[in-house]
């Protein structure tokens, strides 16, 4: 009880310095490859992993006595579709793994207004384990009395960069995406794609997990590339905010691309782009591929798309609950794939693509 009152007061008078401890987390975050030399044993657990994620679903060998207590911490709009889509895919799999459990869902609406109340009613749950599926400063903070004391079992969803500081009492899995890698491969692609005199902006995102993984990253490949970015303007992960300052930067002069470094962006500079109309050719980037992310890819809005496997995060966590439950080893970072899908695709292949990264929830991203 200390300790959370000390996660309490942390939080109230912390806030001030959030844009220090996001750049501090940064800093503290390893990839795949620096995680898997440091812990040789993990790349095998891993394959032997990545093998069960893409089988057939196998159910549970040990019979339980109870029902297993999960908390799930979404964040944002319970009602997404990317929210419904985890609670999809995952509440089949388990069903498909024959496990008896229970499910309690908490929202974090903003984890700037202050409001504690979902993290207080996970706490005094005493789950068997707690899923978190964004980690910033005061996910840390919260978890880390989780896993100094080993209860309950922390899994991180769509986050895979294991922290130095958590080395020696890791949670039971990270699951996530290679940031880094998605986005050297779409600034390769633009590159390659775009014309040598293109003019590049940027909306990128405030001094965080993505904004160094993603933004940073994509300025530093366009320096590589001798690309200039000629505007860059720093908008929360909003769509409203990002069409803002979207429609500032195509009033104010001519654009061939605008660079969107997180989805909420993305969304606010295709409606941009749709009021502008025929005024405009400009064209941004995707990470995944929204309801009508399809229909914007065929009209070459989106020059290309950053398409997860998104159902596959899903799974990993069903099934690490399910390995845990029989004792049997594991990795404790599981990275899942990434492709392009670009504009140049014909509606069939880009369908199958889709299928392919939503199998156990694609009903909702048809709808």
């Amino acid at each position: 009880m200390r300790r959370l009152c000390a996660f309490i007061v942390w939080v109230a008078f912390g806030c001030s310095v959030m844009p220090t401890q996001a750049a501090s987390m940064a800093l503290d975050l390893m990839d795949s490859r620096d995680f898997y030399q440091l812990i040789p044993r993990q790349g095998p657990l891993a394959e032997q992993f990545s093998t069960i994620i893409s089988s057939p679903p196998s159910p549970i060998r040990v019979s339980q006595k109870s029902a297993v207590r999960i908390a799930l911490l979404l964040f944002g709009d319970v009602d997404s579709i990317e929210n419904r889509s985890l609670l999809v895919a995952f509440r089949k799999r388990m069903r498909e793994l024959n496990i008896d459990y229970r499910l309690d869902t908490y929202t974090d609406a903003s984890e700037w207004d202050g409001d504690l109340t979902s993290y207080l009613k996970i706490a005094d749950s005493s789950p068997d384990y707690v899923v978190v599926t964004k980690l910033g400063a005061v996910q840390r903070r919260f978890l880390e009395r989780f896993l100094r004391s080993g209860k309950p079992k922390v899994i991180l969803y769509d986050f895979a960069s294991p922290l130095t500081h958590w080395i020696n009492r890791p949670p039971l899995m990270y699951v996530g995406f290679d940031q880094k890698k998605a986005t050297s491969m779409l600034a390769s692609y633009l590159d390659r794609q775009l014309p040598a005199e293109a003019r590049i902006s940027a909306l990128i995102l405030p001094p965080s997990y993505l904004g160094h993984m993603r933004c940073d990253l994509f300025l530093d490949e366009m320096m590589k590339y001798k690309r200039p970015v000629e505007r860059i303007l720093v908008v929360p992960d909003d769509k409203q905010e990002a069409f803002m300052a979207a429609n500032t930067l195509l009033n104010d002069g001519d654009i061939d691309f605008i660079f969107s470094c997180a989805q909420g962006i993305s969304d606010g500079v295709v409606a941009a782009l749709q009021a502008q109309g025929e005024r405009s050719q400009a064209q941004t980037n995707t990470w995944g591929v929204a309801q009508n992310g399809l229909a914007d890819l065929e009209s070459r809005r989106v020059k290309v798309s950053v398409l997860f496997m998104k159902d596959d995060l899903a799974i990993a966590v069903a099934e690490a609950i399910k390995l845990d439950l029989e004792g049997r080893n594991m990795p404790n970072l599981y990275v899942a794939n990434a492709i392009l899908m670009p504009a140049e695709l014909d509606a069939e292949s880009l369908r199958l693509m889709m299928l392919q990264a939503h199998h156990y929830s694609v009903e909702l991203w048809q709808q």
